[in-house]
């Protein structure tokens, strides 16, 4: 058996380490890796896989093709796919109905028409960005005059899905996908560092001396790409309430054209405000020393598809905090996952929408009262009882348990184990 894993480009992100962690989940197979881009090679070549670049499997931008552009496009990836598929050959495609590449979602899915087994490996879904969806009906269907749920969710026995949540099985189930083409995948939970080989005070120490942070404050990090979802805006409302005993820290900025105005606009505001936020903190200091040497671990984003963030932390005995996305964090608290300190809604005084739906503007208004005084940090905490717990101390008993239910549920062994089953059912 030959497995061949898809995705759109291997810069450094969730998806790029899901791939990661299958690739050294399948030591034992052959396993061939195909991209438009990888801007670490070595990563996967390291663990034996074979790494072919083919450019045309790039997110397109959103702009006008003709008939003949998209018909000589979709040529050249049918082609440049096919030529790494033989008999017996799984091909795992990631985020393949995001809608960021209708050619490509086409091309994989005549592959399929044509036999291929495909293993459509679901993260993100078109049908929650409006634009993306759009521009698959302008590619599938003006050009193509293809149905594009017939395309997206072929009826085919050797075109199966995988899902990272019970809310996503749900989803594909109401899109008319039969549950025994579903599998669900939750992620694997990997970290090379051990807590037994690293002293978390050392770790803080060595993380506030590179930041230039002060040690006696809680350190608070938001290991995150910032992306709109991500919902910035709400970590710096709350580093401002809690400035007087924590210092706030991002990890990455986001890689994407369309998010980085929105990122340089808040990093600007932050700089021009005076609010101590430090941005990029991932890129100037080894990011899992940065989570071990960290109090806390945050989250304020309002849409995940897996949410790595509410578990890998724990590992190296980091307590996670923040907002609380329910389709998400069900499925770990089915397992006996605690979250000590999570809240469903930010409230503002005078405002009767939650935080995270005002736009940016409103938002950075906000944060400006909140900064100049205007608006009293005690009204927010009046408003948001459930702050004044955020960084309560949790108990030694509930990271124990944590980590347990990660170690038994989510390892790298049984992910692996659960892939190759699928693979074998899709080969027969």
């Amino acid at each position: 058996m030959q497995v061949v894993i898809a995705h759109s480009q291997l810069n450094p992100g969730r998806i790029t380490r899901i791939i990661e962690s299958q690739t050294e989940a399948l030591q034992k197979t052959t396993v061939k890796i195909i991209t438009g881009a990888c801007t670490d090679p070595e990563t996967f070549t390291s663990k034996g896989a074979e790494l072919i670049i083919i450019k045309e499997l790039i997110d397109l931008e959103k702009k006008k093709y003709s008939d003949h552009e998209a018909r000589q496009m979709l040529h050249l990836v049918h082609q440049k796919i096919r030529e790494h598929i033989e008999p017996g050959t799984v091909l795992h495609f990631h985020n393949l109905n995001l809608g960021k590449n209708p050619i490509v979602t086409y091309a994989v899915y005549l592959l399929a028409k044509e036999g291929v087994k495909v293993f459509n490996h679901a993260h993100d879904f078109a049908e929650d960005r409006p634009s993306n969806l759009a521009f698959l009906k302008e590619i599938l269907t003006n050009i193509f005059l293809q149905d594009v749920n017939e395309v997206l969710y072929p009826k085919l026995p050797n075109y199966q899905f995988g899902v990272v949540n019970s809310a996503d099985l749900e989803r594909l189930v109401s899109y008319g996908v039969d549950q025994e083409r579903i599998v669900w995948l939750p992620n694997p939970v990997n970290v090379k560092t051990s807590p037994e080989n690293l002293d978390k005070a050392e770790a803080k120490s060595t993380v506030c001396q590179t930041l230039k942070l002060d040690e006696n404050k809680l350190l608070v990090t938001y290991p995150v790409k910032v992306i709109q979802r991500k919902n910035i805006g709400e970590l710096i409302l709350l580093s401002i309430l809690f400035d007087h005993i924590a210092s706030f820290a991002v990890t990455q900025a986001p890689q994407n054209p369309v998010e980085i105005e929105m990122y340089k606009q808040w990093v600007t505001f932050c700089a021009d405000h005076e609010i101590d936020v430090t941005f990029e903190a991932g890129m100037k200091t080894d990011f899992e020393i940065l989570l071990a040497g960290s109090d806390f671990c945050i989250t304020t984003s309002y849409r995940e598809s897996f949410g790595m963030v509410y578990l890998e932390p724990w590992l190296l005995d980091t307590p996670v905090i923040g907002r609380d996305i329910d389709y998400i964090t069900r499925d770990f608290k089915e397992d006996s996952f605690e979250f000590p300190a999570l809240y469903y809604k930010l409230n503002i005084p005078g405002i009767k929408v939650d935080f995270k739906d005002l736009n940016m503007k409103m938002q950075m208004e906000i944060i400006s009262d909140l900064k100049s005084g205007r608006l009293s940090k005690q009204q927010v905490f009046e408003q948001n009882p459930i702050l004044s717990t955020l960084f309560k101390k949790v108990a030694d008993s509930v990271t124990a348990k944590n980590k347990a239910i990660i170690q038994n549920n989510y390892s790298l062994k049984a992910y692996g184990n659960k892939l190759q089953e699928q693979y074998s059912k899709l080969i027969g």
